[in-house]
């Protein structure tokens, strides 16, 4: 299975983790076969096979809070951040296979506002950025997703500025402040989907809530391919 590893502003913030263990709010790999710390709304979630799957294609509502499939993790009051996570469409089911990374969730629940940043299997489709309850700030077309590819998606935001990549690529960079502040996610609609090597960090979160204590390998990693 390809793991991708997206770069720059990510790997700056890993590497004052590294240092100086002061930036990184969580690092997760589901390799203990759990997900003891997330909050699951709607969907078949299961830790399993070193991933956090979600095996529920069917949906119910494409324009509302119940739209998507989805789980949740961390501190509402988060503000700025990076946010990276591997993800895969495993299945995909007849309307529109999605999946994508939840942030700056407002409520971990189906109440809850948030941005989602998105791929989209659907030929005319590509990298969204979508604001709750269901509206596209952009989306660019044409870029549709492959089903059983490995993704890294990743966003930044800091005050108002969003900036969305798709494997290190910057693919969004939008100013919108409709969310300041929110936990972060995983989620697919129509779409039995994977996710995996989950990173949060950045000043918005001052103190570090899991570590794994995997981080000196994973940043050697890193050191040696870029």
């Amino acid at each position: 299975m390809t793991r991708h590893i997206a770069c720059g502003l990510g790997c700056a913030w890993l590497a004052t983790l590294v240092v100086g263990q002061t930036a990184l709010a969580v690092t997760e790999n589901f390799d203990e076969g759990n997900a003891a710390n997330w909050t699951e709304v709607q969907g078949d979630w299961a830790a399993a096979d070193g991933e956090y799957k979600q095996a529920e294609i069917a949906w119910t509502t494409t324009s509302t809070l119940e739209t998507y499939h989805r789980s949740f993790f961390g501190d509402i009051g988060w503000t700025d951040y990076m946010f990276e996570a591997t993800v895969r469409i495993d299945e995909g089911g007849p309307v529109a296979p999605i999946l994508g990374i939840f942030f700056r969730v407002s409520e971990k629940s189906d109440a809850g506002g948030y941005y989602l940043f998105r791929l989209d299997e659907r030929a005319a489709e590509g990298p969204g950025l979508i604001k709750a309850p269901n509206e596209t700030i952009q989306i660019n077309g044409g870029k549709p997703a492959e089903i059983g590819r490995d993704y890294v998606l990743m966003v930044e935001v800091q005050g108002s500025d969003i900036r969305c990549y798709v494997d290190g690529v910057l693919e969004i960079e939008v100013t919108d402040d409709s969310f300041p502040a929110g936990a972060v996610g995983l989620g697919s609609f129509d779409a039995a989907a994977s996710f995996d090597n989950v990173n949060v960090n950045g000043d918005g979160i001052p103190t570090a809530v899991e570590s794994r204590g995997k981080l000196p390998a994973v940043w050697a990693r890193l050191r040696s391919e870029h």
